[in-house]
């Protein structure tokens, strides 16, 4: 990218789709100073081969570029890992996710630039699949039916679609990802087989580092999990699996999961910006990198004022995605009437914008909202549980974190919730 000179050239850098790359390294605003740093000496000093640190995060505060840009800004990492990567965004497009999905789609990393590895990793796969040994039988028999023939047939067809893909010339990874009845059928089979995936993807990560001629460790980052629909599942129930692989793991997870204490003896480090502390005193700080956020990206100043950049700060809630959706629908307002400069108006339009589409989830979600406005938190109990996951997926509450933690609303939707509140109230005015 190159820094913005026209109203189209912001149009287009500031696009919320982008990622910045090692090219845009220039763009990069490090945004989470100490915690940064105190991340990188551990992984630099890091000795345990099977390590997982874990990063936790509200969605869209910036995790995925801090982490693709690792080896572009700190030499040492480069100098002891080979990075690898598993975007979810990509690989794992689809809503639900299982850890069986990851276990191939680490395997299937470490193969595709070795037809070795590629031809032993599918033979293995294929004999896994082949094998016949009861276990399948008993899982698919339930407590009420004895009916054996059933259970034979059901025994045999488990594992068949997923060995097609592997006896096919074709695209495994795509394969996998694009077609559902695949994904059902392998995770119905390592099920049951969980623990020879591990063994083989650990023998196909120690047949890759013996076909390198280098001796940094391996490090694989696994990215844009958090909007998946059944994410609670993986965390809570299967990680541990992906902490038997022997390499090194970086995985981001949902903030909510972390904060309600399901992983206290994991390495957890949470990133965050805010605008405000807990009491409510302005953040200069953060405020400032956000700023430089935006500046970084401009080359001509006179294209925006300083006024919009104050308001687009503001509600962006510290949330940088959100900011730079803000700054990109304002040049938009900008080219569809012809304007040459981005100004509040510009950013009140964007906000308004914004509020559109959340409206109807604020409306759905308005009483358990409306806590969080009045307390900054929730109630614990397993509804608001569901609560707090659908709403920072959603993007609608924000979590925040300052010696305590707490949550706040986005600040788009504030008025939106005010005036839902306000037709509900003038439909029970008993309630008043």
């Amino acid at each position: 990218m190159e820094k913005a000179k026209k109203i189209e050239d912001i149009y287009d850098v500031f696009a919320p789709e982008k990622y910045l790359t090692k090219e845009d390294k220039n763009f990069y605003v490090d945004l989470y100073g100490d915690k940064l740093n105190r991340f990188i000496t551990a992984l630099k000093f890091n000795k345990i081969s099977s390590k997982t640190f874990f990063i936790a995060g509200q969605s869209g505060n910036g995790k995925s570029t801090v982490l693709n840009l690792l080896t572009t800004n700190y030499k040492e990492i480069e100098e002891k890992y080979i990075f690898h990567t598993i975007a979810g965004r990509t690989i794992f497009f689809y809503k639900d996710i299982d850890i069986v999905d990851i276990l191939l789609m680490v395997g299937n990393l470490f193969i595709k630039d070795s037809q070795t590895l590629k031809d032993k990793y599918f033979e293995k796969l294929k004999q896994l699949t082949e094998i016949n040994d009861g276990s399948l039988e008993e899982s698919t028999l339930s407590p009420e039916r004895s009916d054996t023939s059933s259970a034979v047939k059901a025994q045999m067809g488990i594992g068949a679609k997923f060995l097609n893909i592997l006896k096919a010339s074709i695209d495994f990874e795509a394969s996998y990802r694009l077609n559902e009845e695949i994904r059902v059928d392998a995770r119905r089979f390592f099920k049951i087989k969980r623990r020879e995936l591990i063994e083989l993807t650990n023998d196909i990560i120690f047949e890759y580092k013996k076909e390198q001629e280098h001796d940094k460790d391996l490090i694989i980052m696994i990215d844009d999990l958090e909007k998946k629909d059944n994410i609670d599942t993986l965390f809570l129930e299967d990680i541990s699996l992906l902490n038997e692989l022997n390499i090194v793991k970086i995985i981001t997870m949902p903030i909510y999961l972390y904060r309600n204490e399901a992983f206290p003896q994991a390495d957890v480090r949470e990133f965050g910006l805010k605008l405000k502390t807990s009491d409510g005193e302005e953040y200069v700080n953060d405020k400032n990198l956000l700023k430089e956020v935006i500046s970084k990206r401009i080359e001509d100043t006179t294209l925006i004022t300083s006024d919009a950049i104050d308001m687009a700060v503001d509600f962006s809630g510290a949330n940088l995605r959100q900011l730079i959706k803000l700054i990109h629908i304002s040049a938009e307002h900008c080219l569809s009437v012809e304007s040459t400069k981005i100004t509040t108006k510009e950013i009140e339009d964007a906000i308004e914008t914004l509020k559109l589409g959340y409206s109807p989830k604020v409306n759905n979600m308005k009483t358990f909202l409306t806590e969080i406005k009045e307390t900054g938190n929730y109630q614990d109990n397993s509804e608001n549980l569901i609560n707090i996951a659908k709403a920072t997926k959603m993007e609608l509450v924000f979590a925040y974190f300052n010696g305590i933690e707490w949550y706040e609303l986005n600040p788009v939707i504030k008025d939106a919730l005010e005036k839902y509140n306000a037709m509900v109230a003038d439909e029970n005015p008993s309630n008043k």
